[in-house]
């Protein structure tokens, strides 16, 4: 068995659901830093940080607002209430926003964060260094709510979750205007509000009391295949490319490893220094990312966009580009202005479904050999497209 067939076993089975900042996934950290350290890898460290438990329980907060807000300008008699509608439906569009965006808001300032940790490595060159790139993976696993079991009902939670964010800033408009021109009678606007912020609510409430998928392919697959990678570059480093290995937590709940990573060494990386993440590699075809976001979707940063196709087209594989779904770990650095990629890959046909995504069948029987080594070779590509500038 190849190693990274071997970590995304002994990660989806004999650890199995891995959820952020839990013992499960401080387990999946040793196991790979032991692997680091195995393979002869420079630099071997865990690097703690304040990370959440739970990627949901600021959007309910945010629901929670917006359903109170709607409930006091429907049932309520005043310009008072609508006032008060108006205020709690803009707080709840202001944590849905800045939460998807990684910004501060007052839903996170509630929240109690708990101890997590990256694990990280280097890899010298055979030179002197003059470029560098991070390799990243996720070591944490989704839950599994009911909204992510079909390619249908993640369809209709996208519908839900845009009207839910358009009904928040029509509550805060509408019932703004009502309290301004004391047109008491826009209240009734909240009854049309209430069932969007209602059915969101009662989702994202019961998604914190569903079990931890084993993450095979999310993303117990991208971490085999940066381990396999550093094995080979081991024996055949590059030539004046330093990289950066970086195993995250959080990632699940809002890249708040990526973002303590940045935090931590994007300075002394450098403006250049490109990010690679690579997430749910394991089963479909290869894909690079042109934007990312939950929201709003960020371009890919040009530069990475460049070297991605030179590698297709100088490694001659069949790589397709696409849109991002929602985040991930490389979103962090594509808000800051840094060159960063994701790599991933999609089934034919139904690819929601057939992922496994943020589902307990997301089992190492589901992990296609070929799509790791794929997503090997092309990223060894990249590589050296990197190193060859």
């Amino acid at each position: 068995m190849t190693l990274p067939l071997a970590v995304i076993r002994y990660l989806a089975e004999t650890i199995g659901g891995r959820g952020s900042c839990t013992p499960a996934v401080s387990r999946a950290g040793e196991y790979v830093h032991g692997v680091l350290r195995d393979l002869g890898t420079h630099e071997v460290r865990f690097e703690p940080f304040a990370g959440a438990a739970s990627t949901y329980r600021p959007f309910m907060l945010a629901f929670l607002a917006a359903f109170a807000g709607s409930l006091l300008a429907f049932t309520g008699v005043g310009r008072l209430y609508l006032a008060l509608g108006a205020v709690l439906n803009g707080l709840g569009a202001w944590a849905m926003l800045a939460e998807a965006e990684f910004a501060p808001h007052w839903a996170g300032w509630l929240i109690h964060h708990r101890p997590a940790r990256n694990v990280c490595g280097v890899i010298r060159p055979a030179g002197t260094v003059t470029r560098r790139v991070v390799l990243c993976a996720h070591l944490d696993t989704h839950r599994t709510p009911v909204f992510y079991s079909s390619a249908g009902w993640q369809r209709l939670f996208g519908l839900l979750v845009a009207a839910c964010l358009i009904s928040m800033l029509a509550g805060t408009l509408v019932f703004a205007a009502g309290a301004l021109l004391a047109r008491v009678q826009l209240g009734w606007v909240g009854a049309g509000l209430l069932p969007f912020q209602g059915f969101a609510l009662i989702m994202v409430a019961m998604a914190d009391f569903t079990p931890f998928s084993p993450g095979a392919n999310d993303n117990a697959s991208g971490v085999g295949v940066i381990l396999g990678l550093a094995g080979r570059l081991k024996e055949q480093p590059l030539r004046h490319t330093e990289v950066h290995l970086l195993f995250t937590d959080c990632e699940e709940t809002g890249a708040w490893g990526m973002r303590a990573f940045l935090n931590q060494h994007a300075r002394e990386l450098g403006e250049d220094c490109l990010y690679v993440a690579i997430d749910q590699v394991g089963v479909g075809q290869l894909c690079y990312l042109l934007n990312d976001g939950l929201i709003f979707k960020h371009p890919t940063h040009p530069r990475a966009l460049e070297l991605a196709r030179r590698a297709r087209q100088s490694g001659g594989m069949k790589v397709k580009e696409i849109p991002g779904t929602a985040y991930t770990d490389a979103l962090p650095a594509t808000l800051r202005g840094r060159v960063a990629l994701t790599l991933c890959t999609v089934p034919e046909g139904d690819a929601g479904a057939s992922a496994h995504w943020h589902q307990m069948s997301d089992r190492f029987e589901v992990i296609d050999p070929q799509a790791l080594a794929e997503t090997e070779q092309f990223t060894w590509q990249v590589l050296q497209e990197v190193d060859g500038d």
